[in-house]
Formats: structure tokens, sequence, C-alpha cells
């Protein structure tokens, strides 16, 4: 097996682990100065990867606590 196949296999059974572990896999487009202020945080060490940084920041916006909503 050739290199580029064992890397399309080992990324189809992280994806399926993630997949069953609750995950659900979305592309977004971010500009670039978002992308420079993740990498920021992520030099200060406040996330370690993009994909750290971006949960957090989805997370943030819609898994608030009950209450702490405010409609626009």
């Amino acid at each position: 097996m050739d290199l580029r196949k064992i890397k399309a296999v080992s990324k189809a059974a992280s994806r399926k682990r993630m997949q069953e572990a609750g995950f659900y896999e979305t592309t977004v487009f971010v500009h670039e100065s978002t992308r420079e202020a993740m990498d920021a945080a992520i030099a200060r060490g406040q996330f370690k990867t993009r994909r750290e940084a971006m949960e957090h920041a989805i997370r943030s916006a819609f898994c608030v606590e009950e209450g702490a909503l405010k409609p626009r």
C-alpha cells in the first residue's frame, strides 16, 4: 500500500472515531483577520490548535447558560 493510501485510510478511521464520539464535521471559511487572531491566541497558549479555538468560539456562541442569551 502506498503512503497516500495509508494516510487516507488513517484519516477515514480518525473521522469515524470522531463521529462515534458525537462530533460533526463542517467546513467554514474564515477571514484572514480571524485566522490571524486564532493563530495569535494559539501562540499565547490560549488554545493548542485552530480546531480547539473554533470549538471554543462556537460553544461560546451557542452553548451558553440558559437565560444568558440576549435577543437582538
